[in-house]
């Protein structure tokens, strides 16, 4: 029992390590600004044989979500996954993105929520020892709901990573946060259509208007990305071996 406590104990450092490091990369970023760093050539504590899957829900003409002061979840999406990208980029983690702009996941009429989501599916699917990170927000029709909520892939690996992500959501970022990690749903196509470890992060509810406004903010979004890249560093240093 002293063996598993010490274990447990010493899991939870490591992942308060990670995200502290991101959190000082983040904090440079903010500072010298987006962009690739000239000396880090390595992924800080992550694997440099895995790949970083970055996939801004929704977009284009389907907003998702909307808050009560009319901010769309595909915007705060995006903002989220733009700070991933840059801490990725800081840090030398490689990562791909599934969408590069809100206009890419369409405009048309003819759009196509399934045919989006399958070549997002096909993005991951294709890229070696990905790991998928999907960010989403939620909303509900009691406003008092809130915290954030990690839901996993049915592929291995997935749930490991959505248990660590899930305590670093709470730790770091809403103490009060009584939601948990669980199986993504069926019905959720791409996280029941991709062949490697894989989470849908639900960053907070934006019919809570206090989390709303939290979740529309720089700082708050900042802190998210780093608590989602250093899960993935974190998850990704022990997953796929060198």
């Amino acid at each position: 029992m002293i063996v598993v406590f010490i274990t447990v104990k010493l899991k939870k450092l490591i992942l308060i390590i990670a995200v502290l490091v991101v959190l000082i990369a983040a904090i440079i970023v903010l500072l010298v600004g987006c962009g690739k760093s000239d000396t880090a050539e390595t992924a800080v504590l992550g694997n440099t044989t895995a790949t970083l899957v970055i996939d801004p829900g929704h977009g284009g003409i389907d907003g998702g979500a909307v808050s009560e002061s009319g901010v769309k979840e595909s915007d705060i999406n995006l903002a989220i996954s733009d700070k991933m990208a840059c801490l990725a980029d800081f840090l030398g983690v490689r990562y791909v993105k599934t969408v590069e702009a809100d206009a890419v996941s369409g405009e048309s009429a003819g759009y196509s929520e399934h045919e989006n989501l399958v070549s997002r599916a096909k993005i991951v699917n294709s890229t070696e020892n990905a790991v998928l990170i999907s960010v989403h927000q939620n909303e509900y029709p009691n406003e008092l709901v809130k915290g954030a909520e990690v839901m996993y892939a049915d592929t291995d690996g997935s749930r490991n990573l959505a248990e660590s992500m899930q305590s670093l959501l709470v730790s770091q970022l809403d103490p009060e946060n009584r939601r948990v990690f669980r199986p993504a749903p069926q019905e959720l196509l791409l996280t029941r259509s991709i062949n490697c470890p894989g989470v849908l992060v639900e960053c907070g509810f934006l019919s809570n208007p206090s989390e709303a406004e939290k979740l529309a903010s720089w700082d708050y979004q900042m802190k998210i990305a780093a608590i989602l890249v250093a899960s993935y560093m974190n998850f990704s240093a022990t997953y796929y071996n060198a």
